[in-house]
């Protein structure tokens, strides 16, 4: 099988696990998006249920032309505000690896220190949340924007992600599946310095 179809196959069968993980309440979050040339994974676990200041465990794979990265984080948060907006802050680690798919480049693998903070709340006609999380491997930055349309099933997502030789912006269109906006599936275009490719995905938020 061509790597190209064989990533194709793997995206189609996250798309497709993604629902009985969920449903059988082994994740808060789960997120897959697929593209031609980039693949990325997202997987949150609360530690306690129904604390929303419960530490946090994550897995992120992301795979592009001429590398991947992979870590596992744990995060510890506190709220410097709360109410109709809420202001967490987070600390954290990290086991990271990077795997270089040129000869320009090493793979490399460290541990990381971790730090996040992010904002929520009533916006005009929705709501609003907003994330930025950075981290010492590879000088990594990930930053998110999020707008939900209060009578409607539809969102916009704008995102960001910066570390050492590579850079992507992401717009989405959001819809969601359920009324209870836990299901949602994504479109949109992933921006690089060289590129712009449409990509497809699935979330699943039970925060």
């Amino acid at each position: 099988m061509k790597p190209l179809r064989l990533w194709q196959a793997v995206g189609v069968a996250i798309l497709v696990g993604l629902p009985g993980a969920a449903e059988a309440e082994w994740l808060e979050f789960a997120q897959a998006d697929v593209s031609q040339d980039t693949k990325s994974l997202v997987f949150v676990k609360a530690l306690r249920s129904g604390d929303p200041l419960t530490p946090l465990l994550s897995a992120v794979y992301t795979r592009w032309d001429v590398g991947s990265t992979g870590s596992l984080g744990y995060m510890h948060r506190w709220a410097l505000t709360t109410g109709d907006h809420a202001w967490l802050v987070g600390a954290g680690v990290g086991v990271n690896a990077f795997r270089s798919r040129t000869a320009s480049e090493e793979n490399e693998n460290a541990l990381s220190l971790r730090a996040q903070s992010e904002v929520s709340g009533g916006a005009p006609g929705g709501r609003y949340y907003a994330l930025v999380q950075l981290s010492t491997f590879r000088n990594q930055v990930f930053a998110l924007a999020q707008y939900d349309v209060g009578n409607l099933p539809l969102g916009l997502e704008l995102s960001a992600v910066n570390e050492t030789g590579y850079h992507h912006t992401k717009l989405a269109l959001r819809y969601a599946l359920d009324s209870k906006r836990h299901w949602q599936f994504r479109v949109g275009a992933i921006f690089k310095a060289d590129d712009t490719e449409p990509f497809i995905g699935l979330a699943f938020n039970g925060f």
